[in-house]
This record gives C-alpha cells, structure tokens and sequence, in this order.
C-alpha cells in the first residue's frame, strides 16, 4: 500500500513522527476507501435513477431475494449484471442516454465484480432460480440491493 520511496523516507523520521504520521496515513486511507465506495455504488444509483422508468423495456428478468445472505453479494450482483446486458440489448435501438446508462451499469458492476472477495457462490442462489419480475420490479430490487451493499461496504471499513 505504501510505497517503497514514501517508506524509506517515513523510517528516517523521528520514532514520535513517524508513529503519527502512520496513524494519519491509516486514517487517510480508511477514509479514502471509504469515499471510493460510496462514489462507486452512488454512480450506479444515479444512473438506476434515469431509467428507472422505461415504457420501451418489457423483458421480463431474473430478480435477486431482497432477503438474501450478505456471504452472496457477489453472486446477487454478477445476476443484476448479466440482466443489465439484457436490457442493453433491449435498449441498443432506442434512447441513446438511456442506453449509455445501462452500459454505464454494467461497467461499474463488472469493476465491482473484478474486485470481489465474496467467492462463496455454492451454497448462493443461482440467477436462474430467482423470480421472473417486470422491468420495473427489477429495477426497484436493484437500487435496494445497490444500497445495502453500499450500507454494508461503508460499515466494514468503519469497523
């Protein structure tokens, strides 16, 4: 996390300065991941926002419990995900912002995915057994996911 530069310098301080400033770097950094989550699921709030409604969608699509184990984040978000590529490809021909926010979805999900450490994905439930709901049902369980992840993230690093 430090580098090899900043360390060297930081070992050369006096031992009273140095135990201070590796507690404010501490500091700093908890409260740097801690923006970084909150900016990260915000953004994909926002755009669950503008296309919350959607006359154009009617695919029907797999929708996560909102009861479901926390062990299982990754896997809830991997199935929103593969549903968001269905409504891309539902949506390529109409609203082009509308579209661009859905891709925006996907990336931001796929970043979030690449970062996981939840691997507990046998005793998960798979998308394919979750509920067939209305766009709009999805959309709904969705942005309440997205939040309790947020909740979730933002309390780990507290703690």
């Amino acid at each position: 996390m430090v580098s090899d530069a900043v360390l060297k310098s930081i070992l050369q301080f006096p031992e009273n300065l140095k135990n201070k400033f590796l507690v404010l770097y501490l500091i700093l950094s908890l409260y740097l991941l801690y923006i970084q989550a909150d900016v990260h699921w915000e953004a994909v709030l926002k755009d669950l926002e503008k296309i919350e409604v959607s006359s154009e969608i009617d695919a029907y699509l797999y929708t996560a419990d909102l009861n479901y184990p926390s062990r299982c984040n990754v896997s809830v978000i991997k199935c929103f995900q593969l549903e968001m590529q269905v409504v891309s490809h539902e949506s390529k021909f109409e609203d082009k912002n509308f579209h661009g926010s859905v891709n925006r979805i996907i990336r931001l999900l796929r970043s979030f995915l690449s970062t996981g450490t939840n691997t507990d994905t046998q005793t998960c439930q798979r998308c394919e057994t979750y509920e067939e709901k209305k766009y709009s049902e999805f959309i709904t369980h969705f942005m309440f996911v997205i939040q309790r992840i947020n909740q979730e993230e933002k309390m780990k690093i507290v703690h």
